[in-house]
């Protein structure tokens, strides 16, 4: 009498598919990740970036730009001074996105994280805060990206919509992700929005924090 086969059991035969999936989402995540790294490499490589003449703030020795992956690669030697209206601007520092809302980093901050340290040009790192949103989750997200060495300016946060929510609820939420940051971190992040933004909701919570404004030929706050 011929021995029946025994298949392979269901929980098993799930467990390998499971695992299959696992290591074909973690092999396809890393793969795009160091291919995107490798693509930048290459553009910055054969890329030459155009700078035209632009509007700087004048009777300023300090210059800096703040940047995220909307300006996608970015040329690092040439940032390092540009020539307009015969005028020399050295970019002394330059702020980088790392994070946004819960769980998203931006996808160029690991690459401008390490060329802006490579090009020896002072770096900080901000969060966009989503009002919305847990500020412990969000506290965490930036704590987990970024990590600061000696030189690096302090955090940002960027804050400029209320995303409906009180202004009561804003202020507490910011002030909890805030005392998380500043707690990890040892140093008063920086606060950035626009003066309007800034005067509505924040200016009178927030005194001993240093403000960021967002367009420099606003007037000074009124606070």
């Amino acid at each position: 009498m011929a021995k029946k086969k025994q298949g392979i059991p269901l929980w098993l035969k799930r467990s390998l598919q499971l695992l299959f999936a696992l290591v074909l989402i973690v092999s396809i995540y890393y793969n795009t990740k160091y291919f995107r790294r490798a693509y930048h490499h290459l553009i910055r490589r054969y890329y030459k970036t155009e700078f035209k003449p632009t509007d700087f703030p004048e009777d300023y020795e300090v210059h800096g730009i703040d940047i995220s992956h909307f300006q996608d690669v970015v040329d690092w030697n040439k940032l390092w001074a540009v020539d307009t209206y015969g005028d020399t601007i050295h970019f002394g520092f330059v702020y980088i996105k790392a994070t946004e809302g819960m769980l998203k980093e931006d996808e160029m901050f690991d690459d401008n994280w390490d060329e802006a340290k490579d090009h020896k040009i002072t770096r900080g790192a901000y969060h966009y805060f989503l009002p919305d949103r847990s500020p412990e989750l969000q506290a965490q997200r930036f704590i987990s990206s970024v990590k600061l060495l000696p030189g690096d300016l302090p955090p940002a946060v960027d804050v400029e919509n209320a995303m409906g929510v009180s202004r009561k609820v804003l202020i507490e939420r910011l002030k909890i992700f805030i005392q998380k940051l500043e707690s990890n971190y040892h140093v008063k992040p920086v606060i950035y929005s626009n003066v309007n933004f800034i005067e509505d909701y924040l200016a009178e919570d927030f005194k001993d924090y240093p403000f960021w404004i967002s367009h420099f030929y606003e007037p000074e706050l009124q606070l």
